[in-house]
């Protein structure tokens, strides 16, 4: 099961204990995937959706609010680009139900204003949300047909110091971000806690995995620089005699043939007394200039 499908199944499982609270997320789902339909002076509500446990959560939903309400439910197939099966729910709607459950735009501000507003988002996230795997990349969005319900999505995101962003696609709004921590932070505020601990533990293991890599890659420049430059400093050292070379910079000298992989600090630290990097590094390049001297005048 991918990361998206784990969320989900994990806000499905979810039943707000207080009245107003599953209101708020029930208008979520509906106000995200619902259709209103009037025929004549009555109006009827049409939400349908792929899984069957959202479908079941807005029927629970239904009967513990709208109890006094008939329903119908059937299953729909469909072509184009949401082909498959649906699961349709319908019920009847009275103008009130309208208001209560936030279905018009001058109802929407309640929803976002009051102590409910994250049961309120999970119930659009459920309905109409995306949430990518974070293996691969980060990305959660909103898919959302109204731009007005969109800017009052994306204020309310904003107003929690969330970092969140819009654009239009193809017909609809998107309200999306790409960064880890709004994400995380989202999944914690309308609680899916499971999904943001392990959103929150891949992203340790990638910050860990990331600094581990920067520490072998600069691990192995310096190896690789070591290697070249000992290489060369062995080769001029093999131009020179030794006991024509002044005494302080025999030992160096000496220490560099016998061990070749050694750094600039290890063969500091072998030398009696110890010497720096700085000055190692300083009598090698000494080293180096006198065997370059002595190879021009041969040159001659």
């Amino acid at each position: 099961m991918d990361f998206k499908n784990r969320v989900k199944n994990e806000l499905y499982a979810l039943y707000p204990e207080k009245e107003k609270d599953r209101r708020a997320e029930w208008a979520g789902i509906l106000r995200g995937g619902g259709i209103l339909k009037k025929q004549g002076s009555k109006f009827s509500l049409v939400f349908s959706h792929r899984d069957p446990a959202l479908i079941k959560k807005c029927l629970f939903f239904k009967k513990n609010l709208l109890p006094e309400l008939t329903h119908s439910l059937f299953l729909q197939e469909r072509e184009g680009l949401q082909q498959g099966f649906h699961y349709v729910m319908e019920f009847p709607v009275s103008l009130d139900a309208l208001f209560h459950l936030g279905l018009q735009d001058d109802d929407l501000p309640g929803f976002m204003q009051n102590d409910c507003w994250s049961y309120f988002l999970r119930g659009v996230f459920e309905s109409r949300g995306y949430v990518g795997d974070p293996q691969r990349g980060y990305q959660l969005e909103f898919q959302l047909s109204s731009e007005y319900f969109a800017r009052h999505i994306l204020q309310v995101l904003i107003e929690h110091h969330l970092t969140f962003h819009s654009r239009n696609l193809k017909g609809e709004v998107n309200v999306y971000t790409r960064q880890f921590q709004s994400i995380a932070d989202f999944l914690q505020l309308i609680g899916a806690t499971s999904s943001y601990m392990e959103i929150e533990k891949i992203m340790v293991e990638k910050s860990t995995m990331n600094e581990l890599t920067r520490w072998v890659n600069y691990e192995t420049a310096n190896v690789e620089k070591t290697v070249v430059s000992s290489a060369r400093q062995r080769k001029k050292i093999g131009l020179l005699q030794m006991e024509l070379i002044p005494f302080s910079l025999r030992e160096v000298m000496y220490l560099r043939l016998k061990y070749p992989c050694a750094s600039l600090r290890e063969i500091g630290e072998l030398c009696a007394p110890p010497l720096s990097k700085a000055e190692v590094h300083r009598r090698l390049k000494y080293i180096e200039k006198i065997a370059d001297q002595k190879g021009g005048l041969q040159g001659e």
